[in-house]
């Protein structure tokens, strides 16, 4: 048993970073109790020999191996390693489980404080030394001091969720509320071994002495729905918000003109359960029609939410396509594509334009201000009637504008900094049920971060005439 185990060991260590390690180690804190904890593999397989010594188990190490891969969401660990995945396991655990509920509690609050957060989480505490406080790199380094200070415990996560409350993580304080009205609030469970019933496969063993509860607080928190979308506020009912059918889908249109990130993009909308419609490397005169026969299908009316992501060479007002001659289209004409007047199936809807422009090296010349609203080859009024030398601010719009140089095209692996932004943040947004708002807010500090950072710069631009609070 030992040298299959200790293989095992090494299989699942060698597929987790340094960080991942720590967590690890966290989340066994209760079961290593006569371990050099600071030594993850060690630890392992001392677990492993003394359940086996005093039980005869010779599979405890592996049912906890598989309970921690699967807390972690290391499910491709889960196969590679074990041969099993998230749904099996998931079966297992109703039945028993050896991690406590409270530290599977830290590692989720863990996962969901970006750095700026814990900055903040941090500066909202008084009792922890100074020295401390510049040793802590994560959320779970705080907490085990607070441990030490007797602040914190399994029974008692109140000064977490006052801190959380006054940074406005309504979703997280919801996760402690949860754990807190839990079937019984049970201290945390260290696992002693007192018999010797075999293991069946798939089966965590007795000793470990998993804590049973009509249901787990992994489930409730995954269940858990909030009425009211949470933003901090004490006030929730009366913060108004669109609407949203939800017989009907939001629907995203990307157009990938560099070859870079509309992937991506397209792998975020689907998750945040828009239709998504992905064009790639259009010339000007296809950009043009797409978006034009876009506007005119009725097919717009069944559509609740409409987003617009457009990567593209250019310049500030401009988009080329794959097209490196002539003036190209401009941007601001795009957005009136959809306006009420050209678009009245999206009147009253959310509409979201995401745009990255790579800047090309020599900007085409700029048109007079007779020909500025005259461009051959911009998109034609087809509402006569408009003067075209008046460019409407129509409602519900959020318009985003990320500009940088067309030579980090030239990397091969080039990502753009502001849409692995958009992606992170839309995506963390729609888990923490906050406005978009605050969304591009963290995308703008993101991508701020990182200009201060590196030598090529992403200039961005923000504006919108959102009437109500938007949940993506």
């Amino acid at each position: 048993m030992a040298d299959g185990f200790s293989i095992m060991v090494n299989n699942v260590t060698a597929n987790l970073n340094k960080e991942e390690c720590r967590i690890l180690l966290y989340l066994c804190t209760d079961l290593f109790t006569n371990s050099c904890v600071e030594d993850l593999r060690g630890a392992l397989l001392a677990f492993a020999k003394q359940t086996e010594n005093q039980a005869g188990q010779s599979q405890a190490g592996d049912a906890l191996l598989m309970e921690l891969m699967f807390r972690m969401k290391r499910f491709d660990v889960l196969k590679k390693v074990f041969g099993t995945n998230k749904q099996q396991v998931e079966t297992i655990l109703k039945e028993g489980r050896a991690l406590s509920d409270y530290r599977v509690l830290m590692a989720d609050l863990n996962e969901n404080l970006d750095k700026d957060e814990l900055r903040c989480f941090v500066f909202l505490l008084r009792m922890l030394p100074k020295e401390k406080i510049t040793r802590t790199t994560s959320f779970l380094d705080v907490v085990v001091e607070l441990e030490k200070l007797d602040e914190v415990s399994c029974e008692n996560v109140e000064l977490l969720e006052r801190c959380l409350r006054k940074m406005r993580r309504m979703d997280l304080v919801k996760r402690i509320q949860a754990y807190q009205n839990r079937g019984q609030n049970l201290p945390c469970p260290v696992p002693k071994v007192q018999n010797s019933s075999k293991l069946t496969p798939g089966k965590f063993p007795s000793s470990i002495k998993p804590v049973k509860r009509p249901q787990s607080c992994s489930q409730e928190l995954q269940n858990l729905k909030l009425s009211v979308p949470e933003t901090g506020t004490q006030q929730q009912a009366f913060v108004k918000e669109y609407q949203i059918n939800p017989e009907q889908r939001g629907l995203c249109v990307i157009i990938d003109c560099v070859g870079f990130d509309g992937q991506m993009l397209n792998q975020t909308f689907e998750r945040l359960g828009f239709r998504v419609i992905l064009h790639s490397l259009l010339g000007l005169k296809e950009t043009q029609k797409v978006l034009e026969d876009l506007v005119l299908n009725r097919s717009l009316q069944k559509v609740n939410r409409f987003v617009c992501c457009l990567i593209s060479r250019g310049t500030d007002t401009h988009l080329s396509a794959t097209d490196l001659n002539g003036l190209g289209i401009r941007l601001e004409d795009l957005r009136q594509l959809f306006s009420p007047n050209q678009c009245p199936s999206l009147g009253g809807k959310p509409k979201l334009f995401f745009n990255q422009i790579y800047k090309t090296t020599v900007a085409p010349p700029t048109p007079s201000m007779d020909d500025e609203y005259l461009e051959t080859d911009g998109p034609k009024c087809r509402y006569p009637g408009r003067d075209e030398r008046t460019v409407p601010v129509s409602a519900d719009v959020l318009w985003s504008v990320c500009t940088a140089e067309a030579k980090l095209l030239e990397d091969s692996g080039h990502q753009s900094v502001y849409l692995h932004a958009l992606h992170t943040a839309l995506l963390r947004g729609h888990e923490r049920k906050s406005p978009l708002l605050d969304n591009m807010t963290e995308v703008n500090r993101n991508v701020f971060s990182h200009n201060q950072q590196n030598p090529e710069k992403y200039q961005l631009q923000l504006s919108h005439t959102l009437r109500e609070t938007l949940y993506l």
